[in-house]
Parts: structure tokens; C-alpha cells; sequence
């Protein structure tokens, strides 16, 4: 795979960026594999194939866009520091570019290891359900039906660096939410991405407070999408995404029934409702029963912390999203 290389960013050299970056280099010896590091530490490792790239620091975009601009390969592909791809990984996608003219960049399902703790199992179940990933919750399975898609996380994408270039890279002034402003561009200039369920990479899950903070932040990147000037806002279903504002607006509509009492029944009724939604959802991805409690408060949770995180950031109430979330906070 020597016309690829792998781009990784990273905040500092953890166990796992090493595990990410000793499995890239033993499966695919001929690529070069470009970590990025806020970190300005030389490192004391002999990975023939590794190129660092010290005291980078910013958001992940641009960690990215230097990475790409020091790469001298006709592809680029990107994982992140905390997962590690599976053998067919570039293969899969590089066939799919080369085959079909009409895909201008593919990736492929971010399965949760076996070997990780269950606190991060727990999370991985929860996230399975669309109620937390949306109609994008496909990518969470290699039994996917391979399909175009309006967008993929940027764990797992593969592409070329001439379309990468002239697409100007990724937005650097968004902290999070890069990835889906970057295939709405990828589309919008008429190159389609593409779900190939062979190319798998498999991605930790967080633990549980990392998981909120995540949440959170999933919500404010939202925001930002739709404050800002990113072409996701011309895809309908970026407005979707406001449901779990909604939800959280209705919920604390509930004191409007001391003036109007009927509306103590609406909120009861769909309250039932939605709960039931969340505790099917929770059997369906709970691996067994113990864990149905666990999940349900997981899913609720990933369901309504979006919410609060687009009400914070509109407000300003929100850090810098870089300082509160970052890759290195599992």
C-alpha cells in the first residue's frame, strides 16, 4: 500500500495512538504513516514507516490538512489515534476508488472492539441505537449493505489528495462536526461517499462520563453547523438533528400545566411513549438483560445531551469545545 498514507491525529503518544500506530505499521509496512502530535516530546520508537509531525496544535482539521500537505501519495487515509484498522482495511476502500469513478471518497463501518472494558462495551451498545447515532447508525455494523450516503465519520475515510486539496481541506474554524461539513462539500462538487462495509477500523468506545462530555459537544457542533456557512446546511436532515433539542424544550415545558392543566396528560403520554421507544431500543443492542437498565439511561442520555450542549453553546456557556473535548480524554 505504498501509494497511501495514513494520517493520525493525536494530542500526545498514549497506549492508544501506539496500538493504532504499531497495527497501521504492521499490516500495511509499504504505507507511511503521518502521526500528528500537539505534543512537542520527540519520541523514542523504531517504526521504520512513521513520520511525526510535533507541536501541531488546533483543532483536528487542521492536524489533517498539515497531514495531507506533507503527504506525497497519491491517496490519503484517515483513523483515528484511538482505533486501529482491520487487515482489509485499505484494501477494500482503495478497490472501491479505483472501480468506481463516481465515488470520491469511502469509508466503512467503526466497530467496538472485544477486548475493551465493559464501561466502554455498555457505551458501544447504546451508541448502536438511532436514537443516539441517527439514520447513520448503519456504520456501526459490518453487516451494512454497502451504499452511497451523504456522510461518515472521519475516523475511516480514505480519499484522494488531489480531491482532498481541491476541496480545500477540511474547515479548520469547526471544532467538531468536520467530518460531516466536509461530505456535504465532498457531494456538493458531485463526488459521492461511499459505505463499504469491508473497510472496517475498530473504534474504543469512551467511557461513561467521556461519553457525555461527547454527547454534549455533539450538540453544540450542531449549532455551529447551522450558525456558521457549512454546506451541510443546504442537507434537510442537518434540521433533524435539532430533535434532541426539541425533546429537551418539551421536558422542561412541563410546568405550563399549572396554568393549563391538560398538558400534564400530553407530556405524561408522550413521556410513556418515548420511554418505551428508549427501552425497546435498549433490548434491542443490550448483549443481556443486566445491562437493559444501563443502556436505557445510556441512550436517554445520548439522546438529551445534544440537546443541552446546542442550548450552551448558543448561549455562549460552553468552553472552548477544543479544551472539552479532546481525543485524549476517554
Amino acid at each position: 500500500m505504498k501509494e497511501v498514507s495514513i494520517i493520525i491525529p493525536a494530542v500526545k503518544w498514549e497506549p492508544f495512538a501506539k496500538q493504532c500506530v504499531t497495527i497501521c505499521a504492521s499490516l500495511f509496512p509499504q504505507s507511511v504513516i503521518i502521526l500528528v502530535l500537539d505534543d512537542e516530546t520527540p519520541l523514542n520508537v523504531s517504526v521504520k514507516n512513521l513520520n511525526v509531525m510535533y507541536g501541531q496544535r488546533g483543532t483536528i482539521s487542521r492536524k489533517r490538512n498539515v497531514a495531507v500537505k506533507a503527504a506525497q501519495t497519491e491517496f490519503v487515509a484517515f483513523i483515528d489515534s484511538d482505533a486501529f484498522p482491520h487487515k482489509d482495511w485499505l484494501g477494500s476502500a482503495l478497490e472501491t476508488l479505483k472501480t468506481n469513478k463516481h465515488v470520491g471518497m469511502v469509508g466503512g463501518p467503526n466497530i467496538s472492539p472485544l477486548a475493551q472494558e465493559e464501561e466502554r462495551n455498555l457505551v458501544g451498545m447504546a451508541t448502536k441505537s438511532w436514537l443516539v447515532a441517527g439514520k447513520w447508525n448503519f456504520y456501526k455494523s459490518e453487516k451494512s449493505t454497502a451504499q452511497f450516503c451523504d456522510n461518515l465519520p472521519s475516523c475511516n475515510l480514505v480519499l484522494r489528495k488531489q480531491l482532498f486539496e481541491e476541496l480545500s481541506g477540511m474547515n479548520e474554524d469547526l471544532e467538531v462536526g468536520e467530518d460531516t461539513d466536509f461530505c456535504a462539500r465532498m457531494i456538493a462538487s458531485g463526488h459521492g461517499v461511499f459505505f463499504n462495509s469491508k473497510a472496517i477500523v475498530y473504534h474504543y468506545d469512551r467511557e461513561i462520563a467521556a461519553y457525555f462530555r461527547q454527547r454534549m459537544v455533539r450538540g453544540a457542533g450542531v449549532y455551529e453547523l447551522l450558525a456558521g456557512s457549512s454546506a451541510q446546511k443546504k442537507n434537510i436532515y442537518t434540521y433533524l438533528l435539532l430533535q434532541p433539542v426539541s425533546i429537551l424544550l418539551f421536558w422542561l415545558s412541563f410546568p405550563l400545566g399549572f396554568w393549563w392543566q391538560p398538558w400534564f396528560y400530553v407530556v405524561a403520554i408522550i413521556g410513556a411513549l418515548y420511554v418505551l421507544l428508549i427501552l425497546v431500543e435498549a433490548f434491542k443492542h443490550s448483549a443481556i438483560m443486566k445491562h437493559l437498565p444501563i443502556v436505557s439511561a445510556l441512550i436517554l442520555a445520548g439522546n438529551i445531551l445534544p440537546g443541552v450542549g446546542f442550548i450552551l453553546k448558543a448561549f455562549g456557556l460552553l468552553p472552548t469545545l477544543h479544551s472539552f473535548y479532546r481525543n485524549d480524554k476517554h
